[in-house]
């Protein structure tokens, strides 16, 4: 990385760990820019400005800041961008807080963030991190999304139970399977999570959940059903509150399964709101037809070997007794999954849970199980 010294740089969005920037310099077009925004520099700020620069080919400028260059300026690490215009969105909330609800106009920039999203979802690429300081609205509506340094190539990865203050992303506009307590892979869908947690301040003016912890917070996303933003706005319509709500959906099987068909919904909208000034509610989802094979990770059949478990937990819980439950059976038939059903139940009293792995085929190696991983819930 080269060392530049002579930007000026405007700040955009600050943030715990790195900030966004409009960067200038004399006689060159203004580029944005993303830099670390604490001392020390950490390990995992810059693993985040390298990992963003390295997506660099999988994003598109319709619907994307591209990063353009990683270098330094005063002794830190500078990822510069491509500057498309434009001002973040948690700005433009800011600065419009207590305005009374254009509707009309949310709905022309909530599909033009479905379309976006879906064509991030069409070139692979699952953001992990979506949130209004994250979003480039310029002056024509168009929108863009940035902050890559969390995204993922991968279709479907799992996020393993750690404890909160490791786990990456925002948890106000998290999804339940980003904390690793649904039992649930993070996909495409967990994007659609969180863009209707945006979609929710922005027709309300705040979030859907408050907390004061992280903790918290994943309690909110696993067990707390959200108000409907009519009950906070009540100009928004019926048809509204059904489309944010069942993108608030805890199991991604129930949320929309793509972003095509949630744009196609906002666009129905959108129709019918020029048209008549009103929107008359209508089933929702009707073509969301996945482009891919997505076997639901729901357990099926298990329902009473998950009650004894949770029986089991919650008798402890109450009497306060030691308890055990032993959960046997063949290789591969389920057993991990149906015991990993207990983290959302976990949660709410702030349980701990330790679990090792045990390998049948090595029980003359000792110390051979892997080590047991610890978190406070």
């Amino acid at each position: 990385m080269t060392e530049h010294q002579e930007y000026l740089l405007e700040v955009l969005g600050p943030g715990d760990q790195l900030t966004l920037y409009r960067a200038h310099r004399p006689g060159e077009a203004a580029v944005l820019a993303r830099g670390i925004t604490a001392a020390p520099v950490t390990p995992e700020s810059i693993d985040r400005l390298a990992h963003e620069y390295a997506l660099a080919s999988d994003l598109a400028p319709g619907w994307a800041v591209v990063p353009l260059s990683l270098t330094r300026y005063d002794g830190r690490p500078l990822l510069l961008l491509a500057d498309p215009g434009g001002e973040p969105l948690d700005r433009v909330l800011n600065r419009e807080r207590g305005r009374r609800l254009d509707l009309g106009r949310f709905l022309r920039l909530a599909s033009e963030l479905a379309g976006a999203l879906g064509q991030m979802h069409t070139q692979g690429v699952v953001h992990k991190d979506i949130k209004p300081a994250n979003i480039l609205v310029d002056s024509d509506g168009r929108a863009r999304f940035t902050g890559f340094g969390i995204a993922s190539r991968l279709r479907r990865e799992r996020q393993a139970p750690a404890p909160p203050e490791v786990i990456a992303g925002t948890f106000a506009y998290m999804a339940p399977e980003q904390t690793g307590r649904m039992n649930r892979s993070i996909d495409a869908r967990s994007d659609l999570y969180s863009l209707g947690i945006t979609f929710y301040e922005l027709l309300t003016g705040v979030l859907p959940f408050e907390a004061v912890d992280p903790m918290e917070w994943i309690h909110c996303h696993i067990a707390r059903q959200p108000s409907p933003p009519s009950e906070r706005t009540p100009t928004v319509p019926t048809a509204i509150d059904a489309i944010v709500l069942k993108l608030l959906a805890k199991n991604p099987e129930d949320r929309y399964q793509t972003a095509a068909a949630l744009d196609a919904d906002l666009h129905r909208c959108l129709t019918l709101w020029e048209a008549q000034g009103r929107i008359t509610p209508f089933a929702l989802a009707d073509h969301d037809v996945p482009n891919r094979l997505v076997m639901p990770e729901k357990l099926y059949g298990r329902e009473d070997d998950i009650a004894v478990l949770v029986e089991a937990y919650e008798r402890v819980l109450t009497r306060g007794a030691m308890g055990l439950v032993l959960v046997s059976g063949y290789a591969g038939i389920g057993k991990s999954s149906i015991v990993n059903e207990l983290h959302r139940v976990l949660v709410p009293s702030r349980g701990l849970f330790a679990a090792g792995k045990f390998d049948q085929y090595k029980r003359d190696i000792p110390y051979a199980p892997r080590p047991a991983i610890f978190f406070t819930q």
